[in-house]
């Protein structure tokens, strides 16, 4: 029924004839007008609908090939012959499963087929879109924003196609086709995406003692703030440059008179430290992530517990240190690990992990400053990056077997940030303005 009602609108439509020839006015100012001759025989188009394909004969103008149909622009008709409902569709099953999964799935809704180049050069183009779109997004309404302004980063390994990784990463030589790996030599290559998030949040007081029930036992508050308007990104292409210039755009049209409190919160990775400096306000306030620090707290509690029979007091040991360190004591936390590793008498591995840990708290003890934090109601966990790389990232471009290439793998990155900041149905509606423009705007303009 859909496909015999889309027919009778195409009958009724006509066939785009409007004379012996075509007047168009030049793309630019500088650019002459166009007369284009009548095609006389009548050309076909394919339409793919979701109600099946369908063929489009319409009257087209040009000299030794189409050049204009007036019909097509009458109907807004896509560059390619899929609909846009039908690529909309086919989009939104991709940015969550792969090609072949997600044609698999809308043919059997549908009935329709595509093939994986399609998907992917579809993808491609829908994705040139993403960033003009988000330049067009409205700053989010102050009813709906919190008291603070939230950045964090972080990065995440995408695996790319042997060809992507440049000559360092050429096929083994025939001879070494069986050459086992050494320490530290993995398997698949991977750049590293740029991973960022922006939100607003409500301040949220709390004790010590609460953040280690919440971290440690899991127990979380009731009463904790939600983020609002919470926006993501990743950037492959060109990596952490190109993230926090979008991250300080955020930061200038969300906070426009400086007013909030700007918290960035990041791991202790150096390079993500100095494009905070270079590209966000001066009076940042700049925390290292809790969740890092409990990471490197029980590297520390290993060296001094055995593994298998001492999980229980290596918890305790981990929560004292814990304690200490949201009391503000990173000091006598540092001094207490060089103590021990003396008194202990470590050597070899376990003495470079102590030496390592204490490093990177020296390193960064001025963004652990969690008792004051902690006392005016700042987040201290990069929750919603971590999610991000998981759920921007890993999800989707780190399933078995996957490699990319990198064009490919940002396209798919910009599309998924789209739909995971619930901003899909928007952005179509751009896209096909977008599109739209592009093919028939001389069109208007000659009307």
């Amino acid at each position: 029924m859909g496909r015999a009602l889309l027919q009778a609108f195409l009958a009724a439509s006509g066939d785009g004839d409007v004379g012996p020839t075509l007047n168009l006015l030049g793309a630019g100012p500088a650019e002459p007008p166009q007369v284009l001759p009548r095609i006389e025989e009548p050309r076909s188009r394919p339409y793919l609908s979701i109600f099946g394909e369908i063929a489009i004969t319409r009257i087209c103008y040009g000299h030794d090939r189409v050049e204009a149909a007036p019909l097509d622009a009458r109907l807004h008709l896509p560059w390619r012959q899929y609909s846009y409902l039908f690529q909309q569709w086919l989009g939104e099953f991709v940015v969550d499963e792969a090609h072949a999964e997600a044609i698999a799935k809308l043919q059997t809704i549908l009935g329709l087929g595509v093939s994986v180049k399609a998907s992917e050069d579809l993808n491609r183009e829908q994705a040139a879109d993403v960033e003009p779109f988000q330049d067009h997004m409205p700053t989010p309404e102050p009813t709906d924003e919190g008291a603070i302004l939230v950045v964090t980063a972080d990065c995440k390994g995408i695996p790319l196609v042997r060809s992507a990784l440049g000559p360092a990463a050429a096929p083994p030589l025939p001879a070494a086709r069986n050459h086992r790996r050494g320490k530290g030599e993995k398997a698949n290559k991977k750049r590293m995406a740029a991973v960022g998030a922006v939100y607003t949040i409500d301040p949220f007081v709390r004790t010590a003692d609460e953040v280690i029930d919440e971290v440690v036992r899991k127990q979380a508050a009731n009463r904790r703030p939600c983020p609002c308007t919470k926006r993501v990104r990743a950037d492959l292409l060109l990596g952490k440059v190109s993230l926090f210039l979008w991250l300080a755009d955020e930061v200038i049209n969300r906070n426009p008179q400086g007013i909030k409190p700007v918290v960035f919160l990041s791991d202790g990775e150096l390079a993500l430290h100095d494009r905070q400096e270079e590209y966000l306000p001066e009076n940042s306030t700049c925390i290292l992530d809790l969740f890092h620090v409990m990471e490197y707290l029980w590297k520390a509690a290993w060296c001094f517990f055995n593994e298998t029979s001492q999980k229980s007091e290596a918890k305790q040991w981990v929560e004292k240190h814990l304690r200490m360190l949201l009391e503000g004591k990173v000091r006598y936390v540092i001094s207490g690990l060089r103590q021990m590793r003396t008194k202990r008498e470590l050597k070899g591995a376990s003495r470079k992990t102590i030496q390592q840990v204490t490093g990177y708290f020296e390193k960064n003890r001025d963004r652990m400053k969690y008792d004051e934090y902690l006392a005016h109601g700042l987040p201290i966990g990069s929750g919603v990056v971590e999610g991000a790389c998981r759920h921007l990232v890993k999800d989707r471009l780190e399933r078995t077997g996957m490699r990319w290439r990198p064009e490919g793998a940002q396209a798919m990155l910009d599309l998924r940030a789209i739909s995971l900041n619930g901003e899909w149905a928007p952005f179509w509606a751009f896209h096909i303005e977008q599109e739209d423009e592009r093919l028939y705007g001389v069109f208007r303009k000659a009307g």
